[in-house]
């Protein structure tokens, strides 16, 4: 039995910031707070157990007492709305949970029951398929979300959400034949709809034809426009000495995660939900969190560059009194977790959302003019968000100047990316860049714009500080990579200048048609630097809603796998809640993967 006290002493924080001739400061407590987190009989950290005994914190668990100052790279201070942080009445009731107003559209990865309460026990109202589209009203903070149907609002866990319509991935890519284009006309889904993907092009060689005379803007226009701000990238400036280990054991904290946790949450809720959380992976035998700070063009930080995301009060651009970004990085160091920041560089947000968003921010200036909507941001209807076009370089100045404010502002560990590149292969998106650009092959060009763009990003971190890693974490299907979402992953893992490390999600069974353990030595065979690290993502998120994943050790068995296969420097698991949400209807099962994946973990090289 393992029984684990952590006594939190938390640091001055000061945080100053000028204004419109006003100065905000981000209050911090006058003294330290010791704070018992406790244990269940697994050794896992839950909210709700009382008697834990004391033990001694091991040297790398003491807290650091260094203050923190902004440097002088963020120059304008957020408006802190006070009001913020004060629930309504409204969102109270007797039930020990609390709601927050939020307004999003999700997707069902898997058939899901619709409850009439926020718990497993709730009496069932009905239930979502894979893939039927849900009206989110409001996150709850057990980790379940509040949805609209009809006019009513119910309950769905928010385990088995997602952003966006979860790919088939039994399905194997094979080879490309043209196909007609698609002139069925789209409609906006209703409450009860499910999504369908439109039929795409897959023509390998796409010829874009010459438009003749046209009202649209150039290239050069586009990049004179003088509402574009443009960005310049500092230079080595960071003298923090980064903390990662050769070998990854790694869990991934996804924005769902994160948005439960800061929903609402006062400073000292929030501290101890993301301590409790990291206490949780490292009794696992992680080494490593990669940890979302940037979902939607949005932060959960301070940031000149970005608003802050939704998830705190509901609204886009409200900051609470204190920066979450710097509490998460202090609670992983103290536990000797390496920190990675996880920003999705393309993927945007919404037609709502971006009303939400102030004026004086780079992604709304390109959203009200004519023109750069349409062609720095791009709108998808399939996935309901604006996208970022890499092919302009001020769009990917933007996205390397975002990244290099993290590392000036944070002592991050890494920066990682996901497999988030174009979100369609509709010839529309880019077709004005791919024109005036003289090449041939769209789906070359297009991947040769997401290599400059990850070579971008590559260059940013290391001239910002050489001792932080870069990675990106794309789909396990290699194929799909590279004629869908134009990430030419070997390229990556061949040539100098791009990754320190690959985390390709590798989300299958033993039985599905792209079998995991033949894709994890594709894999293999793929990396041929050997300055890039292979590390294998696995589908902690199945545990289960997949029947290969209901035996309570297909992640051991997975992890047990790549241990044995040369080349992998370790695994990374998506994502936390997925192992660890409280009061599901497979928490048995959950019990069960953990204590077989502690094992496996500890005997990873």
């Amino acid at each position: 039995m393992k029984k684990v006290v952590l006594m939190l002493l938390t640091a001055v924080v000061v945080i100053t910031m000028t204004a419109c001739q006003n100065k905000k400061k981000v209050d911090t407590p006058s003294s330290p707070s010791d704070i018992t987190i406790n244990t269940f009989e697994s050794g896992y950290v839950t909210s709700s157990d009382s008697d834990a005994s004391e033990a001694t914190l091991p040297s790398y668990l003491t807290v650091s007492e260094e203050s923190y100052t902004l440097p002088s790279v963020i120059t304008t201070a957020p408006e802190i709305t006070s009001e913020a942080t004060t629930l309504s009445e409204e969102n109270f009731s007797d039930e020990p949970y609390r709601i927050t107003d939020y307004e999003a559209i999700m997707y069902a990865s898997s058939a899901v029951n619709i409850r009439e309460k926020p718990d497993a026990d709730s009496k069932r109202i009905s239930h979502l398929n894979k893939g039927d589209e849900a009206h989110i009203t409001g996150i709850v903070s057990n980790g379940w979300y509040r949805i609209k149907i009809k006019g009513n609002e119910y309950f769905v866990n928010g385990r088995y959400l997602s952003d966006y319509i979860e790919p088939d991935y039994e399905e194997t890519t094979t080879a490309k034949t043209s196909k007609p284009e698609t002139t069925t006309p789209k409609t906006e889904p209703s409450e009860d709809d499910i999504h369908i993907e439109d039929p795409v092009d897959d023509d390998p060689d796409v010829q874009v034809e010459d438009p003749g005379s046209t009202d649209e803007p150039t290239v050069s226009e586009i990049d004179d426009n003088p509402i574009v701000e443009q960005f310049t990238i500092p230079q080595g400036y960071s003298n923090y000495s980064a903390l990662n280990y050769s070998t990854q054991k790694a869990m991934w904290f996804a924005y769902l995660d994160i948005d439960v946790m800061l929903a609402n949450a006062s400073e000292s809720d929030f501290r101890e939900q993301v301590s409790r959380a990291f206490i949780n992976a490292k009794l696992i035998g992680c080494n490593t969190v990669y940890v979302h700070v940037r979902a939607f063009a949005d932060a959960y930080y301070y940031s000149n560059l970005y608003p802050f995301a939704a998830s705190y009060s509901g609204t886009a651009g409200v900051y609470p009194d204190y920066d979450p970004l710097r509490i998460m990085i202090d609670e992983a160091h103290n536990l000797g977790l390496s920190f990675h920041a996880w920003v999705n560089p393309m993927r945007t947000t919404t037609k709502k959302r971006f009303a939400e968003i102030d004026d004086r921010y780079a992604i709304k200036q390109w959203y009200n003019s004519d023109t750069t909507n349409g062609t720095y941001l791009v709108y998808d209807s399939d996935t309901g968000y604006y996208w970022l076009s890499p092919a302009y370089s001020a769009v990917r100045e933007l996205i390397c100047s975002g990244v290099a404010e993290i590392i000036a502002n944070y002592n991050v560990d890494g920066i990682h990316i996901d497999d988030y590149f174009y979100p369609t292969t509709d010839k529309s998106f880019d077709k004005l860049a791919f024109q005036v650009s003289g090449r041939s092959d769209l789906y070359q060009w297009r991947r040769d714009t997401v290599s400059l763009l990850v070579s971008d990003i590559y260059s940013t971190v290391k001239s910002c500080n050489p001792t932080v890693e870069f990675g990106v974490s794309p789909q396990g299907n290699i194929d799909n990579n590279l004629n869908k979402l134009y990430a030419d992953v070997e390229k990556w893992c061949s040539e100098p200048g791009y990754l320190d490390y690959i985390t390709p999600q590798i989300y299958y069974g033993y039985k599905d048609k792209l079998p995991f353990d033949s894709t994890a030595e594709a894999w293999q065979s793929l990396v041929k630097s050997p300055h890039v690290k292979l590390v294998c993502g696995i589908a902690a998120y199945k545990v289960g809603i997949n029947v290969e994943w209901s035996s309570g050790e297909m992640l051991a068995r997975q992890t047990n796998y790549i241990n044995n296969l040369p080349g992998y420097s370790g695994c990374a698991y998506y994502r936390y809640n997925s192992l660890f949400a409280e009061g599901t209807d497979v928490s048995s099962l959950m019990t069960s993967e953990r204590n077989q994946l502690q094992q496996a973990i500890a005997n990873l090289d």
